[in-house]
């Protein structure tokens, strides 16, 4: 596929990039500065990474999918893209330094099962309310921000965005709706949260 001039191949059994990746994309062409280091938490394919790499100063990709980081580490050659670094992490395990600006779309979505399955099922299934991975992401974030760091974070209201507002708020964020879409089952948004 391609998008923005970026050519990318979907790999099996990686998420392929869609309209939650899409909303992120927008919302991060806004909120890039020249020189920033940028993390993406959940990378799959590495397009948002290799889109962010067009003005960051170096971007971090991590994923916790092995095929994952596999197939954005081929993008990220396939497009000549010399200041991304892809790296297998489950969240922040494997991140050390501090960002400017930390994008993640993750698992939103409520499961019955207590574990996913398989990678693909990891990608999308937010366990039984859909905020197993974004609470975990949201508590360990601060850590890993510069001072003024800003966090863009794709939620779904299938699983509670207001909740995850009111981490952020508790946390000292500064906190907003940057981007946002609807369908006819869930509304789709893109939090941006500014550590002060």
């Amino acid at each position: 596929m391609e998008y923005r001039g970026v050519r990318i191949e979907t790999c099996e059994g990686v998420y392929s990039p869609c309209d939650d990746t899409f909303l992120l994309a927008e919302a991060l062409e806004e909120e890039l500065r020249p020189g920033d280091r940028v993390l993406e938490v959940g990378t799959g394919t590495g397009l948002l990474a290799i889109l962010a790499a067009r003005r960051a100063g170096r971007v971090l990709a991590v994923d916790v999918s092995d095929l994952a980081v596999e197939c954005a580490r081929r993008n990220v050659a396939a497009n000549g893209v010399d200041n991304v670094e892809v790296r297998k992490s489950d969240l922040f395990s494997r991140v050390t330094g501090k960002f400017d600006l930390v994008i993640f779309n993750p698992p939103y979505l409520p499961s019955e099962d207590l574990e996913p399955e398989d990678d693909l099922s990891r990608a999308w299934d937010g366990g039984r309310d859909g905020r197993r991975v974004t609470e975990r992401f949201v508590r360990e974030c601060p850590g890993y921000l510069r001072q003024g760091g800003r966090v863009l974070l794709v939620q779904s209201s299938l699983s509670a965005p207001e909740k995850t507002r009111e981490m952020f708020l508790r946390l000292g964020f500064e906190v907003s709706v940057v981007a946002e879409k609807r369908f006819f089952f869930e509304r789709l948004c893109v939090i941006r949260a500014v550590q002060r």
